[in-house]
């Protein structure tokens, strides 16, 4: 039977007011630890301290590895017995040097005091990697295999080390020499299945190996091309000090596709670590003030096309070229205009982005990008071509503008359609084009594409619709009148459309 987190926790209330050890025991039995890890973190930390008092140390070790970084240290501060300490030393080194980054420098030093020296070995060589590195995600705890053996001696040494808590295992066993170097891997059935007498050397296969200074998003990325639970992490001499497994790069993968999400939408990437829900509405406001304020600023420029223009065009119409059309009619196909700038380029952005990341176009067919989305505007803009005509002669029907000015309104139509086709066409373009540029730069793309892209192509599209409605109208005019342009107009149009 599925229980919600809710239930869970209702049950695991009135486990504690029963104060049964055995009840707790069951539940355990009962409930995955990721599960019931939520329900811990919403009861109370006396309540917390509690449950956690009340299980085996193994058990206790197992559900604190679920749990959230803040409520882990949360905990950690309250452990002032000895079983709180036998918790903290039954985690893997990997799980312990996590844990040890959140905590302060007296807490650290006192628990490190307290480990083994040959885990605290293990600890501080995972405490020496950048947090963006293969080594401060890797797990040291590993059981290699040496090619010298025998089958027999290999499945012996393993029932062995099975029992040893502090060892992590995985489907593949990693076979190294007698110094230590990584020599390929062997899976758990190849070992059983094997004459027992063969020796590794004649099973093993050759493995993908990452090292421990690689970035580590470059690792998660490896990881997923060699379709694998688990990669061994070697150092500079090629020797086997570690693995990262499926649990180490979802967590990455999760991680990256926050900050990415994030910077594509403006917002600062600091923390996205930290749960939703518990993030204080000040942090929020800290996050997204800056590139709202920057778009702001950067919005002056629309605004004074749009003043330069607004009045310019009606007054050019009316005095001109003899056309009543009102400021409120021109001025109402600009967002249209704008929005679908945005939207357009915000595809084109998120799709060159995402294959950025994935490493999908290499630096040398960034031209067979741009051709690719070139094509596909070309479409677009098509499409949104006659969507847009259609739309505005149905809408100025509607309004009954159609049949009152109707050379007018359908050269008005006509206008803006054309600049929404261009528009389109740009603002696709440079949607790939500012990640394209940033990636050769060796910026972050999603950081430079959003506001960028933003300013320029609200610029481009408000440009673009003056421009071509005054050379359509102009154009119509001269054909419908047959009078030739007068030096001052010819002149005017031009420094228009430049």
């Amino acid at each position: 039977m599925d229980y919600t987190i809710e239930q869970i926790h209702e049950e695991l209330v009135e486990i504690i007011k029963s104060k049964s050890i055995l009840k707790a025991r069951e539940f355990l039995d009962d409930h995955p630890y990721a599960d019931v890890a939520l329900a811990v973190e919403n009861l109370p930390l006396n309540q917390q301290l509690y449950f956690f008092r009340i299980l085996t140390t193994n058990e206790a070790a197992e559900l604190f590895s679920y749990l959230e970084d803040e409520s882990k240290t949360k905990l950690v501060h309250s452990f002032t017995e000895d079983w709180g300490k036998e918790i903290i030393q039954e985690l893997q080194s990997d799980e312990l040097a996590d844990l040890l980054e959140e905590l302060p420098v007296n807490l650290q030093k006192k628990i490190l005091s307290e480990t083994p020296p040959e885990k605290r070995n293990l600890i501080n060589e995972i405490l020496k990697f950048d947090d963006n590195q293969v080594g401060s995600i890797m797990s040291v705890d590993i059981f290699p295999i040496q090619n010298t053996w025998t089958c027999a001696k290999a499945l012996r040494r393993i029932k062995e080390m099975y029992f040893d808590d502090e060892k992590e295992f995985t489907h593949y066993f990693y076979v190294t020499d007698e110094k230590g170097i990584l020599l390929g891997s062997v899976t758990f059935e190849e070992i059983v299945f094997t004459d027992r007498s063969s020796t590794i050397d004649e099973i093993y296969s050759s493995v993908r190996s990452v090292h421990t200074y690689d970035n580590k998003e470059e690792a998660a990325n490896i990881f997923a091309d060699h379709d694998s639970s688990s990669l061994p992490v070697v150092n500079i001499e090629n020797r086997l000090i570690g693995m990262i497994t499926s649990d180490d790069v979802i967590d990455v993968i999760r991680d990256s596709a926050t900050e990415d999400i994030y910077k594509i939408a403006g917002i600062s990437a600091a923390d996205s670590e930290e749960a939703y829900l518990k993030r204080s509405v000040l942090s929020f406001v800290k996050s997204r003030v800056f590139w709202l304020i920057i778009l702001l600023i950067s919005a002056t420029l629309s605004e004074l096309i749009i003043q330069t223009f607004l009045n310019f065009t009606e007054n050019y119409f009316k005095l001109s070229l003899r056309v009543s059309l009102s400021a409120a009619i021109i001025s109402s196909i600009l967002p249209v205009i704008s929005g679908s700038a945005g939207n357009a380029g915000s595809q084109a952005s998120s799709t060159i982005i995402r294959a950025i990341a994935l490493g999908e176009i290499p630096k040398g067919q960034y031209m067979k990008a741009i051709r690719k989305e070139l094509c596909v505007a070309l479409i677009l803009g098509a499409i949104l071509f006659i969507v847009n005509f259609l739309r505005l002669v149905v809408y100025f029907s509607i309004s009954g503008d159609l049949i009152r000015q109707t050379k007018n309104i359908l050269l008005f139509t006509l206008a803006s359609s054309v600049s929404l086709y261009f528009v389109i066409i740009i603002a696709k373009l440079l949607g790939t084009a500012i990640p394209l540029v940033a990636s050769r730069l060796k910026r972050d793309p999603a950081v430079m594409s959003a506001p960028i892209l933003t300013t320029l192509s609200d610029a481009i599209s408000v440009l673009f619709a003056f421009s071509t409605l005054i050379l359509i109208f102009y154009l119509a005019y001269k054909v419908f009148v047959n009078q030739p342009a007068s030096a001052m107009e010819v002149n005017a149009l031009i420094s228009l459309v430049n």
